[in-house]
């Protein structure tokens, strides 16, 4: 309701939001995804020979996990933003701000539903002078875009049942004009323009832009002109499908494997109670281990009959390793990022990602668009604060921890051999990650090691 008020409001003013109603429309499907249940998907119903029974598709949350992950990669606490001066200023606003949790929280949304914001504005309170919003994509309404880029947009955010709060952000000229507006619900067709708190400006001018758009530095092939972004897993539902509907069989596997029972339905007939007042079904009719087989008591036989079955543990597992590493190449992790194990899911921590991997380059290629996102928003937070445009160097350091490149590495390791900078014994314990006296044993054999 939010949206299609605001969106309204906007249209009313004169503006063009540039978001279409189509890409509103797979932002609903993915954040359903995100949440881990698709209604369409994963509800649906069994005939048990009686009648339909409705059930509900287990789910990894694949979606969440991927979103997770990148956002931890992204932006974790190894994370570095250095400037040449007012460093204990800086620190200071963006740990007021909760910035390092709700930046990875803000970054996990943006991954879910293609686009998030950051936007810095002025406080009332004098405690805090600079206050920073983390807006999901719901709540941003594009207006003017050049280039690729958003250049003109409109937040919002509810106030209270039938009250918004819109904050509009346009360039004019090398300035951005800010105007903030409360609005009511319509009323004879107009909204009702609130007063605002005080100490908030109903207008102002800023020599930068106080927000700055984050999204997944991918192409939104769902929309070629959208200038919103596109979820990581967009192109990965029917690999997410896929997952679910094995992990489900997986679950079944245990639940109904064990014993499957087949009953004459005159079996099922109710029977009277205790008291031969009321009565009762002989068995529970949402149970779907039994299953009504008209028939099965003819010629006097048995009414009733079960089966084993052998459980197939192995063969879903396989299954399921498969459908993950689909998923995880999918959303830019590679093949063999995500490991099923005793019926969970594992991060692969055993293989350290290279330099030319697939990861490697879509973590690089995110960092892109976090970096500028980054290096805005502390010159948007410092003039703010402090009343000038910052123009010293802003360094973003992300975190390259997890990435190894064994052969430059091995190839370094064997110059500072050859230089004298080394000597074998390190280059072996280091290269096959030898103990000392392991490698110096190996050391007669120094002539291989070196081809």
């Amino acid at each position: 309701m939010v949206v299609s008020e605001v969106r309204d409001f906007l249209e009313q003013m004169g503006y063009q939001v540039q978001t279409t109603i189509t890409h509103r429309e797979h932002m609903q499907l993915w954040r359903e995804w995100y949440r881990g249940k698709v209604d369409a998907f994963h509800n649906y119903k069994v005939y048990n020979g009686v009648k339909e029974v409705k059930k509900t598709k287990k789910s990894l949350g694949m979606a969440k996990k991927a979103c997770e992950d990148w956002a931890d990669l992204l932006l974790n606490e190894k994370v570095k933003i250095t400037i040449d001066s007012m460093q204990e200023h800086l620190d200071g606003i963006l740990k007021e701000n909760d910035f390092r949790e709700q930046a990875n929280v803000l970054l996990e949304k943006t991954f879910a539903l293609g686009t998030g914001a950051f936007v810095e504005y002025k406080s009332s309170d004098i405690n805090n002078n600079c206050c920073i919003n983390y807006i999901s994509a719901d709540m941003i309404f594009p207006l003017r875009i050049a280039n690729g880029r958003i250049v003109d947009v409109a937040f919002a955010s509810e106030i209270s049942n039938g009250k918004y709060y819109v904050n509009i952000h346009e360039k004019k000229g090398d300035k951005y004009r800010i105007e903030n507006i409360i609005i009511s619900s319509k009323r004879y067709g107009k909204y009702q323009i609130s007063e605002l708190p005080k100490g908030i400006e109903n207008v102002y001018y800023s020599p930068v832009p106080l927000f700055q758009i984050i999204k997944p530095n991918i192409a939104n092939n769902s929309d070629m002109d959208e200038p919103m972004g596109l979820s990581v897993f967009a192109n990965a539902t029917d690999e997410m499908m896929d997952v679910d509907e094995k992990f489900d069989s997986y679950f079944n596997e245990f639940q109904l494997g064990k014993k499957r029972i087949f009953v004459d339905p005159s079996a099922i007939n109710v029977v009277p109670t205790v008291d031969n007042e009321n009565t009762k079904p002989v068995f529970d009719p949402d149970d779907v281990a039994f299953y009504g087989v008209a028939g099965l008591g003819e010629d006097n036989k048995r009414k009733i009959e079960q089966t084993d079955f052998d459980l197939r543990v192995e063969q879903h597992s396989l299954g399921l390793q498969d459908s993950l590493n689909l998923f995880s190449d999918k959303v830019g992790f590679g093949t063999n990022y995500y490991v099923f194990k005793e019926g969970k899911i594992y991060t692969n921590t055993t293989d350290i990602i290279s330099s030319n991997s697939k990861m490697f380059r879509r973590l690089k290629k995110h960092e892109i668009i976090l970096r500028r996102a980054l290096e805005e928003l502390v010159r948007a937070v410092l003039y703010i604060s402090v009343g000038q445009v910052y123009s010293g160097i802003i360094t973003i350091d992300f975190d390259d921890s997890i990435i190894e490149d064994k052969e430059a590495e091995r190839k370094q390791y064997k110059e500072d051999v050859a230089l004298g900078a080394m000597s074998l014994l390190e280059y072996r314990m280091k290269v096959y990650n030898e103990d000392k006296n392991t490698a110096q044993s190996m050391l007669p054999q120094q002539a291989d090691v070196m081809q």
